[in-house]
């Protein structure tokens, strides 16, 4: 059976609908991959906050937005130590979310309701479908959304 990895985007679901979609999924772990992890329209899903709405419900909560978000950073933006560049950040990001995808049933949280306009899928689901695993998009809906494969790559890095 292949590895599965879910995203997910907030949009304005309320926290509600947002883990009744995430326990429909058997999620354990949410991955926010949103580079700026604060929403005015759904404010339960500000980074602090919620981490904290998850606890109750044994779901953890790590933040990747940073390493993995989709508004592009300068490398002035990025404490870069010595000689490790934004590729290796992407990379060593990517192989961090396939170890955990191993021990939990994690989902990749951003900001944006339809993955057809998201880094999630435009981005990190082609580097993980070339590493064959399986992407599955929830939908505000309800409904899942199998990740497609591109013919035009985005200028994220390949694994592999």
């Amino acid at each position: 059976m292949a590895q599965t990895i879910y995203t997910i985007g907030h949009s304005n679901l309320s926290f509600i609908d947002f883990i009744t979609l995430i326990q429909a999924n058997n999620i354990n772990h949410i991955i926010d991959i949103r580079s700026i992890p604060y929403s005015r329209y759904a404010p339960w899903s500000n980074k602090s906050r919620l981490s904290e709405l998850l606890k109750p419900f044994k779901i953890h909560y790590t933040y990747l937005g940073h390493k993995l978000g989709g508004k592009q950073q300068t490398p002035q933006d990025i404490k870069i130590q010595q000689g490790v560049t934004p590729k290796d950040v992407y990379e060593h990001s990517i192989q961090n979310l396939l170890q955990l995808s191993l021990r939990n049933t994690i989902a990749l949280l951003c900001a944006e309701a339809k993955p057809e306009n998201c880094h999630r899928q435009h981005d990190i689901a082609q580097t993980l479908i070339h590493a064959d695993i399986k992407v599955l998009h929830i939908l505000k809906n309800g409904d899942l959304m199998e990740a497609w494969k591109e013919e035009h790559l985005s200028n994220q890095p390949s694994l592999f």
